[in-house]
């Protein structure tokens, strides 16, 4: 048969601004285009994350390895009362 080439997982890609994360608690997975509105309220805001740190490829622009430092942020959601929620 035919060979299989299985793909390696894309690197992540470096975030180049600071944002905000926001969450919403919901009992079923109904949110649509417009529900909830996209707006802080009724989003919760739970914190703001930096990029301080930027990637860079080694080897020029052509290519090569990702180097520098990668920022890891762990956020903490809560207390939560409803069966889930979604990220904004």
């Amino acid at each position: 048969g035919p060979s299989r080439r299985r793909r390696s997982p894309s690197p992540p890609r470096p975030c180049k601004e600071t944002f905000n994360v926001f969450y919403h608690e919901a009992d079923a997975d109904t949110a649509t285009a417009l529900t909830p509105p996209w707006m802080e309220n009724p989003y919760v805001k739970v914190d703001t994350v930096a990029a301080e740190h930027l990637s860079r490829r080694a080897g020029g622009a052509g290519g090569g390895r990702p180097s520098g430092r990668v920022n890891r942020k762990t956020l903490r959601l809560g207390p939560l009362s409803r069966a889930g929620f979604y990220l904004a």
